[in-house]
Parts: structure tokens; sequence; C-alpha cells
């Protein structure tokens, strides 16, 4: 699948979340849309996106 197709619809579905400590970006799993997941980079624990 492309690439660009799939960054976009990732950042549509608010998969992508930036790391607190290291400001690194990664990419989560739909199901782990509402959870606090560990940064892959640093360890860290990310906080779900808030929603609006």
């Amino acid at each position: 699948m492309n690439p660009f197709l799939i960054s976009a619809m990732a950042t549509l579905l608010h998969l992508k979340r930036k790391c607190p400590k290291c400001k690194r970006e990664q990419m989560t799993k739909p199901g782990e849309k509402h959870r606090s997941v560990t940064c892959k980079f640093c360890g860290t624990k990310i906080p779900p996106k808030k929603t609006e």
C-alpha cells in the first residue's frame, strides 16, 4: 500500500502520537487509540490524545 495513503489515513484517525520526553512521533494501533502507550524510542508513557 502507498506510504502516503497510510500516513494520511492514520493522521485522520488520530493514531499518530508525539512523545512528551523525546519529541519523536510514532504510530499506534487502532485498538490503543484511547489508551496510554509506551514510546518505542525512550520508554516514556504517552497519554492518549484528547478528543474535542
